[in-house]
């Protein structure tokens, strides 16, 4: 009865996990391929005043602010949901690697986002209150760092995917 109820936890996590995983892999790969680069351009062309004038104007806005807290509500119900999932692997001793790997990339995205001090240089470019140094430093990183969230988080959907997969062809030797 106790391990079954933890099954029953364990794929009701892999599912929010992998429903979440999915949706920030979404979020970050059109933030990539189209919001980074328009943020990018800004900079490069020489129109720094006027993302500074105006992106930071609309960040403070009501309507923006509330858009905001909801773009990071999947993070953090992604890090909540995949470090459950994460503890539920182990219990069980199941798919533990795939677990660490991707249960946990929101953990490692923030690890990599907050550690290498991007966090405080993306906020700094898009709050209006960064030098023309720091808004170089985000045009050199912004695309690279966030790419490589695309991938983290689209290899960890992928990964848990495998999960179900290797769960049906079991089923299937039966």
């Amino acid at each position: 009865m106790h391990k079954n109820f933890i099954n029953k936890l364990y794929w009701g996590f892999w599912c929010s996990t992998t429903i979440l995983t999915g949706i920030l892999a979404g979020f970050i790969i059109s933030h990539s391929l189209i919001l980074g680069p328009f943020f990018t351009w800004f900079i490069e062309s020489g129109n720094v005043d006027l993302l500074q004038s105006t992106f930071s104007v609309y960040r403070t806005s009501s309507s923006a602010s509330l858009l905001h807290s909801l773009y990071y509500m999947p993070l953090l119900l992604a890090l909540i949901s995949g470090a459950i999932w994460t503890v539920l692997s182990f219990l069980l001793k199941r798919d533990r690697i795939i677990a660490v790997i991707a249960g946990l990339s929101t953990f490692w995205v923030s690890i990599i986002f907050l550690g290498t001090g991007f966090g405080e240089v993306e906020e700094a470019a898009m709050s209006g209150i960064a030098d023309e140094t720091t808004m170089q430093l985000f045009a050199s990183l912004n695309l690279p760092i966030h790419t490589s969230f695309a991938i983290i988080y689209t290899v960890s959907f992928l990964l848990l995917l495998i999960v179900v997969l290797k769960k049906i062809n079991n089923l299937m030797k039966r």
